[in-house]
């Protein structure tokens, strides 16, 4: 996505799951989670900048609530 006064931008979909939300970044499809909304940017934020080396302070996210595009919905639950 494109940076923003010298912010990076992603896009974030969230959605909820037994007692969290699934926060899903498409761009470089990797996920994480957050025990509620109030927490979900910090969480994107933090997989973010570790899996890309960004600094979070210049990471900004646009979180939505939905599925992610392709099916994504994590691992397959336990037998």
């Amino acid at each position: 996505m494109p940076a923003r006064g010298g912010n990076r931008m992603f896009e974030v979909v969230a959605w909820p799951s037994e007692r969290h939300l699934v926060l899903y970044v498409p761009e470089i499809e990797a996920a994480t989670t957050a025990r509620a909304m109030p927490d979900a940017d910090a969480a994107a934020r933090s997989l973010i900048a570790d899996l890309t080396g960004i600094d979070a302070a210049a990471i900004r996210c646009e979180i939505r609530f939905g599925r992610a595009r392709g099916g994504w919905s994590g691992p397959a639950p336990l037998a």
